[in-house]
């Protein structure tokens, strides 16, 4: 043991006895024979010592014993730790010293034999020592040090520690958001450029940025490469002396993963100086798949960084060419050729094949970026013929970087890229049309490579789901821009495949389709879906190119060329759809798609023949499929179709109203039989109805008067509907409505058929009477005037546009109406979410109120949590429907029925703003409507409320906002936070009970999901608020003002509207206030930006142009600084939280910067924490108000909250950071498994039921 380590800071003493205690106690953890009480004890004395005193004493005493074992010796750079990290401000400056020193001599007395657990340890200590004192006059020799420990002749064991150094201070100082560092950043930042750059570069640093800390020499960039370059070269050299070689390989590794750590920030003139590109290459000629993988991550990390500036755009440009210079080009493709496995075979070779074609990705984006990349020393040819290859590799996640990028050279109109792109099309077409299959669909026991390699690469259903969504996107957005740029060949190929799938597939009884086995997800109808994927992709790419060519006119060269191409490419689609009417399908899936193929065409020809509509018009009226009531999944695959039909024919009324107008009286007796024929299914009956008002309502070759005298016939039943004194009377109350519906005396009916005294709801059928009660109460439901309503009103306004006729006309029909649909209406809907509040059926004894709560329960299918699949979900819902759990869907179906209905009707109603918006008094009756008993629902109920309030806000004329709006939002607000926190504390309280069954652990998980997508998107909702005016004026999230009332200047905008009226910005702010605590790092981490955004828009005390006068503001800044940031210092509290601290950090550090000089407030209640001093707060809020930098801000918050923090986000970090390392080896780039925020939630049991949050985008 080395004595000249103690000094006069930590007295030398005899220490021998106190340590062997320390090293009993070590043993004791590790002696499996130890009872486990005395381990427990050794544990926590174990814990105890590292805040003795003399612990830094004790643990480099222990760490520097190379007699004592490995453990023993790690212990002892633990205490040394420990002193480091969370100590180190209370130790004079004598005592840091000493600290320094005993790191010192541990780096400097390593040997080659030492376990690789305690060099990294080492090195770790060495960084944290770093980050706390090197430079700014403290540890100035910290270079020369490394530089000495570098070249000492002692084997590879010092040169590994001084990378593994150099990539901690890479890492920590810039690359991570570490707060130590953070704490002195610009001291830091300055020391580690001077250190790592080269000669030539360093000799222009800033003079006066420059502390001297650097010692002579190369600089470790160019030491670096160096030294990795030589390993290489030693490695190829002493293949003969495999140990050597091995070792040597390593160390290039090691070297290299410093030099990643450098890549992200370095000067590119630096790494053009030091001639990195070329040795980064030099692992393509060895055999060493890890060693290769480090090799093209370095080179990932430095080309895929953004150009911020010129002139290191052109030197970016010369590394690109480097890299792409045909020898290289060369050696990835025979790498990639060479390391050709099958799944699972061999790890190393996989990932090296999925970073290289991340590599591929980068070269081919800065191509299709910026053309001043290709020259003479490029060749074209050969990259894209290897961006080829890669493309089609059986893998998808090898394949998608490649695959997004070529999504972006389509764009280009470079003429040599051009070239390159039509001689790769076949290719394209070929491998992006065969990978549109869902593979996520197809049964387990299918024979695929590619799925095999998709169950190697995701643990979880939903990230592949989210990844296979993505490769789709790509997929059908290269078939766009193939059938943009060559339309007549793409369509010719896509569909000849689709009418040769259909004629030769088994989609008939004759060629094996057997409805009894029907599925959606057989192999055959997954197959003509990936088909009708591509066509539909090529319709909307020749789509884009007839847009492309309408602005070519009679006196341009191409003029010709262009209408010949038109012709031709019209004709092809009106013979394939002729030629498709001749084709019957008997399997509904494909009759959908075949259906959709011929309404897209339709859709996209430009003045088709009147013949060729009316004779497509003909066959979707006629097409048929015979129905097989025993096959219970065929049947409802049939309803689909038919429902699907009327959707069409309505898209076509849009499009061709002139043309169907002229055959009106022909159509008119057809569609009433059509009506007729579904008189049991009130949804098609009234889409063909509406299909003939669209016709009327939208063609112009009618007289107005005439139009209008037609329409109102059409409407008479409506308005005779809700005028009647009937219905308005059975709306009057609750037990009324639920009589209206034959739900009144719901609970003798439960009592009768003993439904308290039946466990499995499912597996006992409902008898005679009980079907009669259960058609009973669909047949009454069905009476209500909600489906005829909703269709015509969405007949009316789809794709209306003010200024029009055909609005004016509109807005005539449905005023009158409008008035007299809202109070029954308001009080249905009302009515319908009251059957969810349990305290209406407090009068039923228990055993009848749990029937009916169990009644409200759903069921449905959750993406990566139900046990089941999709399919077996629909089937055994789809079975259980005379069941007494059918029952129980019936009625909570028939409820949820009104309840979405109706605020689809609403919503549909804000499409006529003055006529709705306009009417006295509706805000506050509409408000308790929709608000009042919705906590009574289920998560899972909720989003369409928000998507109804969203429209609200989305469609009020600004004029009107500051009448109608607070109620609303007031009431929102109020409602869905008492909500959602009470249904968090729920879940929490339920995590105390961890020992649950399998099927409750997974109603808990679903609980959860379905509360975590609820959360998300009412947190998403404020941001949409506050922002809302800052998008374009005229187009607001794709609805514009429909009837020209823009947002004037003299009009208030909505987010001065929401913060100066307290009414709303009270429960906003309160609603965010408990966001902040609620567990998801998704929600917590979007309310920290939004309180971020507001917390200036309350720092003036005295009268301005802001809406929010002086004293509101004040009560903002009081509610703020306390309320808003204990939130935030007790999540930091929470080790749920860790991966939130910077987030949590940086929203106290606004607080406290702005607020401290207005209020005391936020001193406060920082004083009010444990072991904060009045001398250390006012120091720290004395450096986050000098430094602008928000890291830096950051950093000095948690340093301050040290103490206080349940996990420190550096100790969460290194778990963390090695799972992710882990995952991240295994899967793909995070951005190909991001997905459109969904709730991945299917219901079951109300299929037939439409849900108004899919339908809010559509209306």
């Amino acid at each position: 043991m080395a004595e000249g380590a103690f000094n006069t800071h930590w007295q030398q003493q005899d220490t021998s006895s106190q340590l062997q205690h320390i090293t009993n106690a070590l043993d004791a953890t590790l002696n499996p024979r130890i009872p486990n009480a005395v381990r427990q004890q050794a544990l926590q004395h174990l814990e105890a010592v590292k805040s003795q005193p003399d612990a830094p004493q004790h643990g480099f005493a222990l760490a520097d014993d190379w007699k004592q074992n490995d453990a023993v010796r790690y212990y002892g750079l633990q205490l040394l730790e420990f002193a480091v990290r969370y100590r180190w401000n209370e130790y004079t400056e004598d005592q840091a010293l000493q600290l320094r020193k005993w790191v010192k001599q541990l780096a400097g007395s390593l040997r080659e034999e030492d376990a690789v657990f305690l060099r990294n340890k080492i090195g770790q200590l060495w960084v944290e020592v770093a980050k706390r004192s090197w430079g700014g006059g403290e540890w100035m020799d910290m270079d020369t040090l490394l530089v000495t420990l570098w070249n000492q002749d002692k084997g590879a064991a010092n040169k590994i520690l001084v990378l593994a150094i150099i990539e901690g201070l890479n890492d920590d100082i810039i690359n991570n958001d570490d707060s130590v560092a953070g704490l002195r950043l610009d001291i830091l930042g300055d020391a580690l450029v001077e250190i790592v750059v080269p000669p030539r570069f360093y000799d222009t640093l800033q003079k006066e940025k420059i502390k001297n800390v650097r010692s002579e020499g190369e600089g470790w960039l160019a030491r670096i490469n160096n030294f990795f370059a030589l390993c290489v070269k030693e490695a190829r050299l002493r293949q003969d002396q495999p140990d050597v070689a091995r070792n040597m390989e390593m160390c290039a590794v090691k070297a290299l993963n410093a030099l990643r750590s450098t890549m992200g920030w370095i000067n590119f003139r630096a790494v053009e100086e030091v001639n990195c590109v070329d040795c980064l290459f030099l692992p393509f000629f060895t055999s060493n798949a890890v060693l290769q993988t480090a090799a093209v991550e370095v080179l990932h990390t430095l080309l895929g960084r953004q150009q911020a500036s010129t002139s290191s755009n052109e030197i970016w440009v010369s590394l690109i060419r480097q890299a792409m210079h045909p020898d290289r080009v060369a050696l990835i493709r025979a790498a990639f050729e060479q390391t050709a496995i099958a799944p699972g075979e061999d790890d190393e070779k996989y990932t090296l094949q999925k970073k290289m074609s991340e590599l591929l990705s980068v070269m081919a984006d800065a191509i299709a970026l910026n053309q001043t990349i290709i020259d003479q020393s490029l060749n074209l040819p050969a990259f894209f013929d290897l961006l080829t290859l890669v493309l089609q590799h059986k893998s998808l996640t090898v394949s998608i970087p490649v695959l997004h990028s070529w999504t972006k050279l389509l764009s280009v109109h470079e003429d040599k890229i051009i070239d390159l792109t039509l001689a790769a099309l076949p290719t394209l077409l070929e491998v992006c049309s065969d990978r549109l299959i869902r593979y996520e669909a197809l049964p387990e026991d299918t024979d695929d490579e590619t799925l095999r390699w998709l169950e190697e690469d995701f643990d979880t259903v939903p990230e592949r789901h989210a990844f296979l969504g993505n490769y789709r996107r790509y997929s059908q957005t290269i078939i766009e821009g193939i059938a943009r740029s060559r339309p007549i060949d793409a369509l010719s190929i896509v569909l000849n495949q689709m009418q040769q799938m259909i004629e030769t597939g088994p989609y008939t009884v004759g060629r094996g389709f057997d409805s009894s086995k029907y599925t959606k997800s057989s192999y055959p109808v997954l197959r003509f879906d990936a088909s009708y994927c591509t066509v539909s992709a090529a319709l909307r790419g020749y789509s884009s190119w007839t847009r492309d060519v309408s602005d070519v006119g009679p006196d341009q060269e191409l003029y010709a060329k262009v209408q010949q191409d038109q012709q031709q490419a019209s004709d092809s689609l009106q013979q394939w759809c002729y030629g498709m009417t001749n084709v019957h399908t008997d399997d509904p899936g494909v009759a959908d798609e075949v259906l959709q193929t011929l309404v897209a065409v339709l859709r996209v020809l430009k003045s088709p023949p009147q013949s060729f509509v009316l004779a497509m018009v003909q066959h979707l009226l006629t097409m048929r499929l015979y129905d097989q009531p025993q096959h219970a999944q065929f049947t409802d695959a049939i309803k689909s179709f038919e429902a699907l039909r009327v959707v069409e024919l309505q898209k076509l009324a849009l499009a061709y109203p002139n043309v169907l107008l002229e055959v009106y009286n022909e159509l008119e007796p057809r569609i009433e039989v059509l009506a007729q024929k579904h008189s049991d299914d009130q949804r098609l009956v009234w889409g063909y109805r509406s299909f003939l008002f669209m016709v009327v309502h939208r063609a112009t070759g009618i007289d107005d008067q005439v139009r209008v005298a037609r329409l109102q016939q059409m409407l008479k039943p409506t308005y005779d509907a809700w005028t009647d004194p009937a219905l308005q009377a059975s709306c009057e109350n609750f037990s009324v409505f639920c009589a209206t519906v034959s739900l009144n005396n719901i609970a003798e009916f439960y009592k009768e058929h003993e439904f308290d005294r039946t466990q499995d709801w499912s597996a006992r059928l409902l008898n005679e009477a009980g079907q009669a009660r259960q058609n009973e109460i669909k047949d009454k439901a069905d009476r209500l005037p909600l489906r005829m309503t909703k269709s015509l009103l969405a007949a009316t306004t789809e794709k209306l546009r003010s200024g029009t006729s055909e609005y004016d006309n509109a807005c005539a029909l449905w005023a009158p109406l409008i008035p007299s649909i809202l109070q029954p209406l308001l009080q249905m809907t009302r009515h319908a979410q009251a059957f969810h509040n349990l305290s209406n059926w407090a009068q039923l004894p228990p055993e009848l109120q749990m029937v009916v709560k169990r009644t409200l329960q759903d069921r449905f299918w959750q993406s990566g949590i139900s046990n089941e699949t999709k399919e077996e979900f629909y089937a055994r819902i789809s079975g259980s429907k005379t069941s007494y759990e059918g029952f129980a869907s019936t009625v909570r179906g028939t409820m949820r029925n009104v309840r979405e209905m109706g605020y689809h009707i609403i919503y549909l109603m804000t499409k006529f703003e003055e006529q709705f918006y306009g009417i006295e008094n509706l805000a506050t009756p509409l408000a308790d409507a929709l608000f009042e008993d919705a906590g009574c629902l289920g998560a899972n109920h909720l989003h369409p409320l928000i998507n109804l309030t969203t429209g609200l806000v989305q469609r009020c004329p600004p004029h009107h906002r500051s009448r109608f709006l607070p109620p609303i939002l007031r009431k929102l607000f109020v409602c869905l936070d008492a909500k959602i926190s009470a249904d968090w504390e729920a879940i929490g309280q339920a995590e105390q009970h961890n020992k649950k069954e399998d099927d409750e652990l997974s109603d808990e998980m679903r609980t959860e999901s379905v509360l975590r997508q609820l959360t998300f998107s009412m947190v998403s909702f404020v941001p949409f608020l506050l922002e809302y005016d800052r998008q374009p004026q005229n187009l607001q999230n794709g609805h514009a003002h429909t009837n020209g009332h823009g947002p004037s200047s003299q009009t208030q905008n909505l987010s001065e509207l929401v913060l100066s009226d307290p009414a709303v910005l009270e429960p906003l702010i309160l609603f965010c206030t408990h966001a902040l605590r609620m567990r998801d790092g998704r929600c917590c981490s979007m309310i920290c930006k939004v309180f971020r955004s507001i917390i200036p828009l309350f720092t003036h005390t005295t009268q301005t142009a802001s809406a929010i006068s002086p004293e509101a503001a004040a009560s903002v800044r009081e509610f703020i600084s306390t309320e808003v940031l204990k939130a935030c210092i007790t999540s930091l509290n929470e080790p749920y939280f860790a991966d939130l601290q910077k987030d949590l950090a940086t929203l106290i550090a606004n607080i406290v910067v702005m607020y401290t000089s207005k209020t005391m407030t936020p001193r406060e209640v920082l004083l009010s924490l444990p072991d904060i001093t009045e001398q250390k707060i006012d120091k720290a809020i004395a450096k986050m108000t000098r430094t602008h930098n928000e890291r830096s801000q950051r950093s000095v918050v948690l340093d301050l909250l040290e103490g206080v923090r349940g996990v420190s986000i550096h100790e969460m970090g290194k778990v963390e950071q090695a799972k992710a390392k882990k995952k991240e080896n295994k899967g793909v780039a995070a951005q190909y498994t991001m997905t459109v925020e969904n709730t991945g939630v299917v219901r079951g049991g109300e299929d037939e039921l439409d849900g108004v949050a899919g339908l809010f985008g559509d209306a």
